[in-house]
């Protein structure tokens, strides 16, 4: 399994764009990509800072995730959205 999780902050005014995109996003990846598992929570207490979780049976659907049209048209539009850098963090599998 391929897992990460990615921490970020949006500019103010931007939460209900942002959400709709991701809300899609997450919508697509369920239709088009079994076993693969895509979350986005809001942080409590801090309104504009979300938190992903997303994980791949394997490689292959990692790369299919990545290179997926829903992906690349959410993307750019997602980044400009955004408040600073995101914080990308791999995950192991240990059990």
């Amino acid at each position: 399994m391929i897992g990460q999780i990615i921490r970020l902050k949006i500019q103010e005014g931007k939460e209900d764009a942002f959400e709709s995109l991701v809300a899609q996003l997450a919508k697509d990846v369920a239709a088009n990509e079994p076993g693969s598992i895509y979350d986005i929570r809001r942080i409590k207490g801090e309104p504009l800072t979300y938190f992903y979780f997303i994980s791949f049976p394997d490689h292959a659907a990692y790369n299919r995730y990545m290179t997926a049209d829903y992906h690349q048209q959410m993307s750019p539009k997602a980044v400009a959205m955004l408040d600073g850098e995101p914080v990308f963090e791999d995950l192991e599998t240990f059990c």
